[in-house]
C-alpha cells in the first residue's frame, strides 16, 4: 500500500511540473506573439510617419522656393526702383513674387495613429522627437508662413496702397501694372518692401531650419527602422 501511495504521489508531482511547463511555455508563445504584434505595428506607424515627412518635405520646399523667389525679387526691386525708368515686364514679374503666398497643410495623419496609441514606441528618444516636431515646430512654422499670407493680404486689401496702381491681378501668376514709372508707386511700392523685407527673410530663415528637422527626424526613423529589421 505504501509503494503504491509513494507512486502515485511521484506522478501526481510529475503531472503538475508538465502543467506548469505547459502553462509557462504557454506564456512565453504568447509574450512572443505580443511582441511579434507589437514590432509590427510600430513598424507599420513608423513607416507611415515617415511617408508624411517625405511629403511635408515636398510641401515645404515649394513654400522655400518660393520665399527665396521673394526674397531676390525685394533685392532687385529695392535697387531699380531708384532708377528714373522702370522696365515694366521686370517691374510686373518682380511684384508677382512679392505679393505671392503660400498655405501649409501639413499631412500628419500618421502621427495622429501613434497619439491614438499613446505615442508608445520602444525607442523614447524617438518618440519625444516625433512629439516634439508635430505638435511644437510644425505648429510654430506654420504661424510664420500665416505671417507672411497676412501680411500680403493687407497689401491686396488696401485700396489706398500699392494695390491702387495695379490694373489686374491673377494672384500667384500675373500683375499688371497702370504705369510703372508713377513716382507715387515708387516711393509707396519701396515703403512697403523696406517693411515686408524682414518679416520674409525671417519666415525663410525659420523654413530653413525647419526643413532640416524634417530631414533629421526622418533619417532617425530609417535608421530605427533598419534596427528593428525592417
Amino acid at each position: 500500500m505504501e509503494n503504491k501511495t509513494g507512486k502515485y504521489f511521484k506522478y501526481a508531482i510529475g503531472e503538475i511540473i508538465l502543467v506548469m511547463i505547459g502553462i509557462l511555455l504557454a506564456l512565453q508563445v504568447n509574450n512572443w506573439n505580443e511582441r511579434n504584434k507589437t514590432k509590427h505595428t510600430e513598424v507599420f506607424v513608423l513607416k507611415e510617419v515617415l511617408n508624411n515627412l517625405n511629403e511635408d518635405a515636398t510641401i515645404l520646399n515649394d513654400i522655400l522656393n518660393q520665399r527665396q523667389k521673394t526674397k531676390a525679387s525685394i533685392a532687385n526691386m529695392l535697387i531699380y526702383l531708384q532708377e528714373e525708368n522702370l522696365d515694366k515686364d521686370t517691374l510686373e514679374k518682380d511684384l508677382v513674387n512679392y505679393m505671392s503666398f503660400e498655405r501649409y497643410f501639413p499631412i500628419n495623419n500618421a502621427y495622429e495613429i501613434l497619439k491614438s496609441k499613446g505615442l508608445q514606441l520602444s525607442n523614447n528618444s524617438l518618440t519625444s522627437k516625433i512629439s516634439r516636431y508635430y505638435d511644437f515646430e510644425q505648429k510654430k512654422i506654420n504661424r510664420s508662413i500665416l505671417d507672411v499670407e497676412n501680411a500680403i493680404l493687407n497689401v491686396l486689401e488696401n485700396p489706398s496702397g500699392i494695390i491702387q496702381y495695379v490694373e489686374s491681378i491673377e494672384l500667384n501668376k500675373k500683375i499688371t501694372i497702370i504705369n510703372s514709372n508713377d513716382p507715387n508707386l515708387k516711393n509707396d511700392l519701396n515703403r512697403n518692401l523696406v517693411s515686408f523685407k524682414h518679416n520674409n527673410i525671417g519666415t525663410l530663415d525659420k523654413l530653413v531650419v525647419f526643413f532640416k528637422l524634417n530631414e533629421s527626424l526622418r533619417n532617425d526613423i530609417e535608421t530605427e527602422l533598419k534596427l528593428i529589421g525592417n
